[in-house]
């Protein structure tokens, strides 16, 4: 999608379309629309009837641009107004999305992000859009990826505030500037709270592995070769054990923190792939790799690793980043380590 950013006029007209052309066969949509500028009221109610005329009606809001951090004044406005609550605009970005999801609200964007939930009568519609603004700011930082935003985020995971951003980019050897830039990114999401002289008081940790795991992708972001030890995972890790300057990472990781199904294959990051296949007996593999040896994008895959099962292992919220942007069951193992993390802070931050 091109152009200009729409209007909030333009907004409310196009995910009206996009609603109208996903309802079920029967169901209609009637829309009003409230004059701009009357106080607190909506943008608009919109009111879907069931083929039986039993009717769900939903406040809408209408914001231009909704960053993270003003959700809670909009949830705010719609719940003083009858009717259940919806948040449109022209781009809800995947972190949005997710915040509406877990508070149960609606919501609808221009380029085709939909989820509207109704108990009475029942009705559940979901559908997906951009995953990437079209019209981003020209003057923010857009992304997560690269080594020194992965720096920021893990210095910003793994160290409990409160602390000052030269602080931390001190202790945690993070580019004050790079630190900087992942704070604006992170605030404008809503996911770290800053006391008036910009210190951060409170992060979403949870949020922020998240949102990053929307720019940080195992394979893409390390360079990976895959290899086979004929003799299996558990022999490869027997050799492990006497070998050095490694960390492992992925399901073979996982499963040392909560109980998961066994490991089909071993990924480890290290310094030299090359040098650490010949060492530890490994055949070059496309098909039928049981070994993934990686280069890190940043030594930082390493700081604050720990030993589990006497594995040593990646830090937590490495390796939560790494599962979740992993292939097959990785992902929802991803999900199970962080609820292991929820319930074992003191375990994995300092």
């Amino acid at each position: 999608m091109a152009g200009n950013l729409p209007s909030e006029v333009q907004t409310l007209g196009a995910v009206e379309r996009v609603l109208t052309d996903s309802l079920p066969p029967r169901w209609s949509l009637r829309a009003t629309r409230r004059p701009r500028g009357r106080g607190r009221e909506p943008d608009a109610v919109w009111s879907i009837q069931a083929p039986d005329s039993s009717v769900a009606s939903f406040v809408v809001e209408v914001k231009r641009s909704l960053l993270g951090r003003q959700l809670d004044d909009v949830l705010s406005q719609l719940a003083t107004s009858e009717g259940l609550p919806l948040v449109a605009a022209p781009h809800l970005s995947p972190t949005l999305r997710a915040s509406l999801v877990d508070r149960g609200v609606s919501f609808a964007d221009t380029t085709g992000n939909l989820r509207i939930v109704a108990d009475r009568p029942g009705l559940f519609i979901e559908r997906q859009g951009a995953r990437k603004d079209p019209w981003p700011s020209d003057d923010a930082l857009r992304s997560l990826r690269g080594r020194a935003a992965g720096r920021a985020v893990r210095a910003l995971v793994d160290f409990r505030p409160p602390y000052g951003v030269r602080d931390l980019a001190k202790r945690a050897s993070v580019p004050l500037g790079s630190l900087s830039r992942a704070l604006d990114l992170l605030d404008r999401e809503g996911l770290v709270t800053r006391n008036d002289r910009g210190s951060v008081i409170d992060i979403d940790w949870e949020g922020t592995i998240r949102r990053w795991s929307q720019d940080y992708e195992f394979v893409r972001s390390n360079q990976t070769a895959s290899y086979l030890d004929p003799r299996g995972i558990a022999s490869f890790a027997s050799r492990l054990l006497a070998d050095s300057n490694y960390a492992a990472t992925g399901a073979f990781a996982a499963q040392r923190f909560a109980p998961t199904a066994p490991a089909r294959q071993a990924a480890i990051y290290v310094e030299d792939s090359a040098a650490a296949a010949e060492r530890l007996g490994l055949r070059p593999a496309d098909a039928g790799a049981n070994v993934i040896l990686a280069e890190p994008f940043d030594p930082v895959v390493f700081d604050r690793s720990t030993v589990r099962e006497e594995l040593p292992v990646v830090a937590a919220s490495q390796l939560a980043a790494d599962l979740l942007t992993g292939p097959g069951r990785e992902p929802s193992e991803g999900n199970e380590l962080l609820a292991w993390m929820r319930g074992h802070e003191d375990a994995w931050r300092t």
